[in-house]
């Protein structure tokens, strides 16, 4: 997840109620003053998660492929995505040194006679048209407002023409093919394995407990999360397993049985397969990185700062030539 993020616990199935302790697939985010979220980051894997929040990513360095829904669209250097609130959706780098900027909208911004956009919107730098430079500009201009540190009333009007700018250039959603039903149930299941990973979980279990068939579960977990069922376990108790190599000194073989892998080889193979090494070098390279000036990146997400050198790069991407200095 990602670090200023929060989360919360649902408790919508008595057999699938989330414990304490535990992180869910829900993030809860605090807004600042601005009812916004903007940041940078350098980032190598999210799980699947969801959050009230609408929000646009833009790539700014690497690629991403980046699951919607039912849907993955992979993004190079100067593309963007809007994603739409509640949408369960999860990305991951295809190219080290991958980076992008976010920017979630908070529902405090919407009313009923301005309700949340709900839109596809795709922005690709190669085939740009008058409102998709709108969008990218709009951008531009949001941050640097918030790096300038415009007036209050300033930034907030810069929030609203984004949102305009984005409103233009997407089209309506179309009627997912995934029942409401369904989802909701999916999200209570991954709350469930994210709190209860250690457990010896299986999919018929959790297939009994939503009350519905192995196929069908299976089916839907696919649809809603882009990954099947035995593989997004695996994936959270990856996670768990490099959070304790870091912060603990519990021995390998002692981590994987926490973590709820039957045998410390899965837990090695996992590592090979999502870390690109062991266990071991993982914990190695973690603990050598603490003693140089910049470490190679051994987490999921580190933060970049918001600064003019990123303002450039937005206004490249924008095909503008510079944004004016925003008066005080």
């Amino acid at each position: 997840m990602f670090p200023f993020s929060v989360t919360r616990k649902l408790a919508s199935s008595p057999q699938l109620q989330p414990q304490p302790g535990g992180q869910s697939g829900c993030e809860l985010i605090a807004f600042d003053a601005e009812q916004l979220n903007v940041f940078s980051a350098e980032v190598r894997y999210c799980e699947p998660h969801w959050h009230p929040a609408p929000e646009l990513i833009l790539v700014l360095s690497g690629s991403f492929s980046i699951a919607v829904s039912q849907d993955t669209h992979q993004l190079a250097a100067g593309e963007m995505l809007y994603i739409n609130a509640e949408e369960v959706h999860s990305l991951e780098a295809l190219a080290t040194a991958s980076s992008l900027l976010t920017v979630q909208f908070s529902l405090g911004l919407f009313n009923k006679t301005h309700p949340v956009p709900r839109l596809e919107y795709r922005g690709m730098r190669s085939s740009l048209n008058a409102s998709d430079s709108h969008v990218y500009r709009a951008l531009a201009s949001l941050v640097a407002h918030l790096i300038q540190q415009a007036s209050p009333f300033s930034r907030i009007a810069a929030v609203y023409l984004l949102l305009d700018a984005l409103e233009k250039a997407g089209s309506p959603t179309l009627q997912s093919q995934i029942h409401a039903r369904d989802v909701v149930m999916i999200k209570d299941c991954i709350e469930f394995i994210n709190l209860h990973y250690e457990e010896d979980l299986t999919l018929g279990q959790l297939a009994e407990q939503s009350g519905v068939s192995y196929h069908h579960f299976s089916r839907t977990f696919k649809k809603v999360s882009n990954h099947n069922f035995k593989e997004y376990l695996t994936l959270i108790r990856t996670n768990k397993a490099r959070q304790l190599l870091k912060g603990t000194h519990i021995p390998i073989t002692e981590i994987s049985q926490i973590c709820g892998f039957r045998e410390h080889k899965h837990l090695i193979f996992a590592f090979n397969k999502y870390c690109s090494m062991t266990p071991t070098d993982f914990r190695k390279r973690y603990l050598s990185s603490l003693n140089v000036p910049q470490p190679e990146m051994t987490e999921d997400c580190r933060c970049l700062p918001l600064n003019e050198a990123l303002l450039k790069q937005l206004v490249a991407f924008s095909g503008q030539p510079a944004v004016s200095r925003i008066k005080q």
